[in-house]
């Protein structure tokens, strides 16, 4: 029996690693006007998620996602009527608030949305 709950123990702790290890980028940022615009408007907060990122008018999907300290880097493959493309992102989490560099021009320093 002291076997099983010692697992069960083990088990819970590295379940919480992730969450203990660093925040998370997931989710909807901005400020306090864009996190009150609608979804698909060019105001719009940064939305983050495992497969899809979109900010100011731009939906793309991630291809490619890796991390470096602190800093979260994507390839996002954006779209528009003249096709794919791909755009550099890189999200670092810090004081309760998201740095964006998109594009290698347009940086902000944003909050989590409620």
């Amino acid at each position: 029996m002291t076997v099983l709950r010692g697992l069960s123990i083990v088990a819970l702790v590295l379940a919480a690693a992730p969450a203990v290890a660093g925040e998370t980028v997931a989710g909807r940022w901005g400020d306090d006007v864009s996190c009150g615009a609608l979804f698909f408007s060019a105001n719009a907060p940064l939305t983050v998620t495992d497969y899809a990122v979109r900010w100011q008018g731009d939906s793309c999907r991630v291809g490619r996602m890796y991390k470096t300290g602190d800093t979260v880097h994507i390839e996002a493959l954006c779209w528009d009527m003249a096709g794919e493309r791909s755009v550099p992102v890189s999200l670092r989490p810090h004081a309760g608030k998201l740095a964006v560099t998109w594009d290698r021009a347009r940086r902000a320093d944003l909050k989590r949305c409620k």
